[in-house]
């Protein structure tokens, strides 16, 4: 009998909070947007899109949202308004009790900029998405130039792209910038990637006079490990301005020219 009474008990205070919950958000959901809240996460390192400019567009798109009921807010339509800006990598939109809604933003991370024969082109991101120019804001990223990297439309991960040697190139470029730019010393040192006729690929150093011929994308980890022991048994005693091409296209040497 004990137990029965037990089990009425826990059931009447679940039915009771239930019913208390359901009025508190019934009565939620009909509070009036009052303020939307910003935020982008990573602002202090990229600065394609700010605040305020989101803020502008949201309230360019809906005229009418101050003032609107939170339960007639989608806020998967807001996410996707706002994920429609290329420099977005992704965003979470929702409703607090206070009559707010919140926008987080995380920004596209940038790995190179590649530039076409117009100076313009485009980045290429962490996840191989191809993202637009900004006329604001620059990134300070690995500059790529050369053969088979123009007549790409932004707004595409690399993956999507239908010309194959397009495609092939910039698949071998993303993977370089990855590997580049996941290593300090790497990420201070290579400034430049030239892309040859042939598909070749050559390297332009921030330190040194050199130019370093790096050949094609394959076995790419060795060719860096070859180099990294020339910068540290060679041009540390040398000098870095001892050669005018560095080159590491054969397989078991490294060729390097005096000026």
């Amino acid at each position: 009998m004990k137990k029965f009474t037990k089990i009425l008990m826990w059931l009447g205070i679940t039915f009771y909070l239930v019913i208390v919950l359901g009025m508190v958000d019934t009565r939620v959901n009909h509070i009036p947007c009052q303020k939307i809240l910003v935020e982008i996460y990573d602002s202090a390192e990229n600065h394609f899109v700010s605040e305020q400019e989101i803020y502008s567009k949201i309230l360019t798109h809906d005229k009418d949202l101050f003032g609107k009921p939170l339960y007639a807010i989608r806020t998967d339509k807001v996410e996707g308004f706002v994920a429609n800006n290329p420099f977005v990598k992704n965003v979470q939109a929702y409703k607090t009790t206070n009559g707010q809604l919140n926008i987080r933003i995380n920004q596209r991370e940038p790995l190179a900029r590649v530039l076409n024969y117009k100076g313009l082109g485009y980045y290429i991101d962490k996840d191989g998405f191809l993202m637009p120019v900004s006329q604001y804001y620059t990134a300070r990223v690995l500059i790529v130039n050369g053969w088979n990297l123009s007549g790409i439309k932004s707004g595409m991960n690399i993956s999507e792209l239908k010309n194959g040697k397009v495609k092939n190139t910039l698949n071998e470029i993303y993977q370089l910038a990855l590997f580049i730019n996941a290593d300090p010393f790497w990420k201070a040192q290579i400034e430049q990637i030239y892309v040859t006729k042939d598909g070749e690929f050559t390297f332009i150093p921030r330190v040194g006079s050199h130019t370093i011929i790096f050949g094609e994308l394959s076995n790419y980890e060795r060719k860096f490990k070859k180099l990294f022991a020339l910068y540290e048994q060679g041009l540390s005693r040398e000098g870095w301005n001892t050669y005018s091409t560095i080159n590491l296209k054969f397989k078991n040497q490294v060729v390097c020219t005096r000026k």
